[in-house]
Parts: structure tokens; C-alpha cells; sequence
């Protein structure tokens, strides 16, 4: 049987501001915020989950709590330096509370980390000024944007960038236009752009829907393009998604890490006396049964998963083609709910990727001079079916050649389909 949790001490956990349950500046599974370095420096505008916590994801978001930092004794060190007090902070939230934690380092990879820690203690030691980028390459090893830093201090330009993951990365550039829009491409076919599931645009984005209603339910054809849609919430595409309804979508939980740290930014959201009864009684029945159980993970939902249903399958749109290529967290959630439907084909490139681990919050160094955020929760897809770093695939992908007008191939496909 585990021990039972330790009960935190002074100090502080938020749940990351903005980028919502899956991106910057929306939730807590997005992981939000302009981190300085790491993984979330070069994919803060790709990124939304926080996945995750579906029924409260937006209920959580930046909350504030007293919270201990509690930091791991006994750590051997090759070298101690003016630091080692924020290296042992991470390390600790890696280890205890990172719900990606124990899949990360399966198959015998622990070894391997300890490697890579052993490097950034020794670059850290070695220069000390770079130090945010040492612990930010330390973070990538884990292959998790939804895992980084965030930082104000000013840091030379990377020393160690040559070492650095020489993979090539997913040849994806972000479409124009930053905003939502809708417009009529012919006669058979109306698109729909949604840059964004961040839910401060929740009211906008629902008047879009409301004064486009008649003519997206009377048009046969409807092209979401949701390339490098940076997730946010998944509470926003509700409305949307009735469009391309045609069967109950199941979806598959998420699974809390049973830790002080990650209990205690729930136990904020139950504090706050700020969210509807519903979200407070979602949450204290999670604590209850994480307080009950002596498991590591704790479902958040009693079945581990969700039956979705909407009330009316609308004769139009027939089709529904989705370009979501660099869509992530709540991009990649969309794209997976909307395989459920039959009216739904995904064009062109796979999404970003950015979903198994989710729901992220953040608490500061023992310095100050930064803070991690990491993921608390993931999903129960895991092992079987990962799709971080793999992404969505689409059901019809470019050409070999590419396509010199993804609109315009995505519209000439729809418009080739029979009735």
C-alpha cells in the first residue's frame, strides 16, 4: 500500500494562465504563457490542455494557493553550485508530480535521464548565466510541450544549441489570418477559419456560429481549416462540433497524478467559491476519491470515459473537411472527437500533437528565477494509442508534391465527393 500524502507547507502552484487546457492563454492543460525557454519557447503559438480536464478545464485557470515546494534529499551531485536548490525543485516535480513521469521513463530510459541531469548540473556549473537554457534541454529529453519553463531572466544566446536534437522538424508553416472567419468559397461550400479554442473568445466565436447558422445548415459542403490552431479550451468547439454530428463520441478520460502538489491546485478551484455548483461538485468528488485511494493515478471521470451526444444530426453540411495540420492540445482533441462523425474527412497534414499529457500548472523556483509548469494529468489512451509528437493523421493527405493552395484543393476534394 502507498503512504498516505504528505500535507504541503507554505508556498505557492498555480494553474498556468491563458493558453487553456491545451494552449497559451485559455487553460490549464494548454500550458499557456510565453515561455522563455525550452519547449514552450518555440511552440508557445502551436500549443493550447491543458487536453484534459474536460468538465473544469477553464474553471481552474489561474488560480493562485499555498502550496509547498518540496524538494528531494539526498540528491548526488557532481558538482554543487549557487543552484542546486532549483535543480533539486525540478527534479521533484518531475519525479512526483509529472504525469508523465513513469511512461517517460519505461523501457529502462531512467538511466538515460539521470545522464542528462548529470550534463545539466555540469553545464550549469560551467556557466552559470545559461543556466535557463541547460534546464530547458533538460526538459526536452521528455518530448512534451506541454512541459517547460518560464522565465523574465535574460539569458546569452544558447551555447549548447549545436548538441541539440538534430531531428528535422514537421516542415509545417502556419496559414495567414489570426482571426475567425467565415466565408463562402461557392456555391457548395462555406469555410469556417478558428485560429484559437482559447475560451476568451467563447462569446465571439459563438455569435460566428449564430449569424452563419442558416447558411452552414443549408450548404453541402463546410471546411474548417484549423491549421496551427494553438488548442486552448475544449469547452469552445461544443457548438461546432453539433455541426459535424452523426453518432455518440466517446471520449476517452483522463487520469490525475495523485500528488500534494497536484491535489492542492484542485483544492484551490473548490476554495475559490467562484465556479458554478457543478464544477465544485466535479471537483470535490475527485478529491474525495483521491483521498480515498491508495493508487497513483486517480481517473477524474467514475468510468474513465464520456459518452457525447447532441440532440438533432443536421442534413447539412454532408461533408465536413477539417485541415487541422499543427493543430494542437485542444486542435488535437477537436480533431479526435470529430473522427466520430461520418461527415467528417481530415485533410492534408497531421496535427501538432500536443494532447496525451495535459492540464498543466505551474509553481516558482526556489530562486525565483523561474517557473515550471508541468502536466498533472494523462490521458488513459496510454500506452495503446499516444499521439504526442505523431499527432492526428489525416484521412487524406496532401499530395507527394504538396499543393501550391491548400484551400483550394480542400474545397476541389469536397466538391469531387457524390451525395
Amino acid at each position: 500500500m502507498r503512504s498516505r500524502k504528505r500535507k504541503p507547507r507554505d508556498g505557492r502552484v498555480t494553474v498556468a494562465p491563458g493558453r487553456g487546457e491545451h494552449g497559451p492563454g485559455s487553460d490549464p492543460a494548454s500550458g499557456a504563457c510565453s515561455w522563455a525557454v525550452a519547449k514552450f519557447a518555440s511552440n508557445s503559438e502551436k500549443l493550447a490542455h491543458t487536453g484534459a480536464m474536460r468538465k473544469i478545464s477553464f474553471a481552474i485557470r489561474a488560480l493562485l494557493t499555498a502550496l509547498a515546494i518540496l524538494v528531494m534529499p539526498g540528491i548526488a551531485m557532481a558538482q554543487t553550485t549557487a543552484h542546486d536548490d532549483d535543480i533539486a525543485f525540478v527534479l521533484d516535480v518531475l519525479r512526483t508530480d509529472y504525469a508523465g513521469w513513469e511512461t517517460k521513463v519505461a523501457g529502462g530510459r531512467e538511466a538515460e535521464f539521470e545522464r542528462e541531469v548529470a550534463l545539466a548540473r555540469q553545464r550549469i556549473a560551467d556557466n552559470p548565466d545559461a543556466r535557463m537554457w541547460a534546464l530547458g534541454a533538460l526538459l526536452d529529453w521528455f518530448g512534451d510541450d506541454h512541459l517547460g519553463l518560464r522565465s523574465n531572466i535574460v539569458s546569452p544566446p544558447n551555447p549548447w544549441a549545436q548538441d541539440a536534437d538534430s531531428t528535422p522538424a514537421r516542415n509545417f508553416t502556419p496559414p495567414p489570418g489570426n482571426e475567425f472567419a467565415f466565408r463562402r468559397l461557392s456555391a457548395d461550400t462555406v469555410m469556417l477559419r478558428v485560429p484559437t479554442f482559447h475560451i476568451e473568445y467563447f462569446d465571439a466565436f459563438e455569435a460566428l456560429l449564430a449569424e452563419h447558422h442558416d447558411t452552414i445548415t443549408s450548404t453541402p459542403n463546410l471546411l474548417i481549416d484549423l491549421r496551427g490552431n494553438n488548442g486552448g479550451s475544449d469547452q469552445m468547439y461544443a457548438r461546432l462540433m453539433s455541426y459535424l454530428y452523426t453518432r455518440p463520441i466517446y471520449q476517452i478520460g483522463v487520469e490525475l497524478r495523485d500528488t500534494p502538489r497536484n491535489l492542492a491546485a484542485l483544492q484551490a478551484n473548490v476554495d475559490s467559491g467562484e465556479y458554478p455548483p457543478e464544477v465544485h461538485e466535479f471537483v470535490q468528488n475527485v478529491l474525495d476519491r483521491a483521498e480515498a485511494s491508495d493508487s497513483d493515478f486517480v481517473p477524474l471521470s467514475d468510468g474513465g470515459f464520456e459518452i457525447v451526444t447532441y440532440p438533432q444530426v443536421y442534413e447539412y453540411p454532408r461533408r465536413v473537411g477539417i485541415l487541422a495540420e499543427g493543430a494542437g492540445s485542444s486542435g488535437d482533441q477537436f480533431a479526435i472527437d470529430a473522427r466520430a462523425s461520418r461527415k467528417v474527412t481530415l485533410l492534408g497534414g497531421p496535427t501538432a500533437g500536443v494532447i496525451d499529457y495535459s492540464n498543466v500548472i505551474t509553481a516558482p523556483a526556489p530562486s525565483g528565477d523561474f517557473e515550471l509548469g508541468w502536466p498533472m494529468t494523462r490521458s488513459m489512451r496510454l500506452p495503446q494509442e499516444p499521439f504526442d509528437n505523431v499527432g492526428v493523421p489525416p484521412d487524406v493527405p496532401f499530395p507527394a508534391g504538396g499543393v501550391a493552395d491548400e484551400i483550394a484543393w480542400a474545397q476541389g476534394w469536397l466538391e469531387s465527393r457524390a451525395d
